[in-house]
């Protein structure tokens, strides 16, 4: 009888793959909800401090500036001297340059300043040889004259720097009287004296002066705008006007080689949209800040334009404070603020709304944040003061502990946030 060889069953690969597959899933659904369970009795706490911060509410836009400008016509080339400087007020007929016929008579004139700088300086010495002032009197003078100076030097304000520059060195002169040989000094002086008189006696007929031709600012940029975006340009100004004269090119004319801004008030034109015009009204006292400049001066609303065929509308602003940087802008990227304020600064997921009972039981909705102090969550009140896209700025209270303070930890994230519930770490 022929035996039989036993083979072993074996089964479909379909059935292994689907098993596998099975299993997979399985651990995945078990790892998901185990990290749930976890998730969902652990304590995922992050915070931020409150931080005192702030903010301007304000409009951002393109300023161009308006003015009574008459150009000074004059030489151009290298051989005129400056006497004032851009920012400066003058007089009419007040002398602003110096122009020489050729360069050598600017290089004579060159060799005057430090021989009159000198002369002075030897005349008052022989003045103070016989004054006896007090010398705590002068310590203070000479004190009060190096702030004057800083201040000056700030404000960019050069003739009036000069001027206090020569005042410092009498000062420093007088204090130092008491060892000046006055016979020496007379010679000395003397014959500086000579010196000057023969260099001019030599500039003769080869020097003119530019004069002011109004009371005003000068300034000694000039770009071609002073006959188009003048005081006459503001009347009857519409959207569709504005951008005609501030798409013109200028003409700027060779031959000046400075202007005088007239008045005490210059005129700022900015283009904004409808909304942010409604936010403002004419009188209302506003800041600009120059920010290419970083500088910020005070404004008045002087008008507001506003066309109903046009989204935008024109705020024409006033101001009156002039210097070196001042009248040398034309346009400028300008930020117009309406308000600033100062508070702590809340991220807008970290706030919530909560219920809240008085003493006499009655129930209040109230806003605020959750603060992490020590191991325990506490709610803190806000009282929301300016809004921006990512967060609040809120008042800081110095009484209330109920309210945010600077520097408390405020929970951004976090799980079954309660009032005095005890952090488990």
């Amino acid at each position: 009888m022929q035996q039989q060889t036993g083979k072993k069953r074996k089964f479909p690969r379909s059935n292994v793959n689907g098993r596998l597959i099975f299993l997979l899933v399985a651990v995945v659904i078990v790892l998901y909800l185990g990290y749930k369970i976890i998730s969902a009795f652990s304590v995922g706490i992050e915070t931020v401090p409150a931080v005192q911060v702030t903010v301007n509410d304000s409009i951002t836009a393109q300023g161009w500036f308006f003015r009574d400008e008459i150009p000074v016509s004059g030489s151009t080339g290298e051989s005129v001297k400056h006497i004032v400087y851009s920012g400066e007020r003058v007089q009419q007929s007040a002398p602003l340059a110096i122009v020489y016929s050729d360069a050598d008579a600017l290089a004579l004139s060159q060799q005057l300043d430090p021989l009159e700088n000198r002369i002075d300086l030897l005349n008052t010495a022989l003045q103070s040889a016989t004054d006896g002032s007090d010398a705590s009197k002068l310590d203070q003078m000479i004190v009060l004259s190096l702030q004057q100076m800083a201040e000056q030097t700030k404000n960019g304000s050069g003739t009036a720097l000069n001027t206090s520059a020569e005042s410092l060195r009498t000062l420093a002169l007088r204090r130092e009287a008491d060892s000046v040989d006055t016979a020496a000094i007379t010679a000395e002086r003397d014959a500086l004296v000579m010196e000057r008189d023969s260099l001019n006696a030599q500039l003769s007929g080869h020097t003119t002066q530019l004069t002011a031709p109004v009371t005003g600012y000068f300034s000694e940029v000039v770009d071609g705008y002073e006959e188009i975006l003048t005081l006459d340009a503001l009347e009857d100004l519409t959207v569709d006007r504005f951008r005609e004269l501030t798409e013109t090119t200028p003409v700027v004319n060779d031959q000046a080689w400075g202007k005088m801004i007239q008045g005490f008030t210059w005129y700022l034109v900015a283009e904004i949209s409808q909304e942010d015009a409604d936010r403002l009204s004419v009188g209302r006292s506003l800041r600009v800040n120059f920010t290419q400049a970083s500088l910020e001066t005070p404004v008045t609303v002087y008008s507001i334009v506003k066309d109903r065929a046009s989204e935008t509308a024109l705020v024409v602003l006033s101001g009156t404070e002039f210097n070196s940087e001042m009248v040398s802008m034309r346009q400028q990227p300008v930020e117009i603020i309406i308000a600033t304020y100062t508070g702590l600064r809340v991220p807008k997921e970290a706030v919530y709304v909560q219920e809240t009972t008085t003493s006499d039981g009655q129930t209040n909705n109230q806003t605020g944040v959750f603060i992490l102090s020590g191991s325990f969550q506490k709610f803190k009140i806000i009282n929301k003061l300016y809004e921006t896209e990512d967060y609040y700025l809120v008042e800081q209270s110095a009484t209330n502990s109920d309210m945010l303070v600077e520097q408390d930890q405020i929970i951004v994230s976090g799980k079954n946030l309660q009032n005095n519930m005890v952090v488990k770490t």
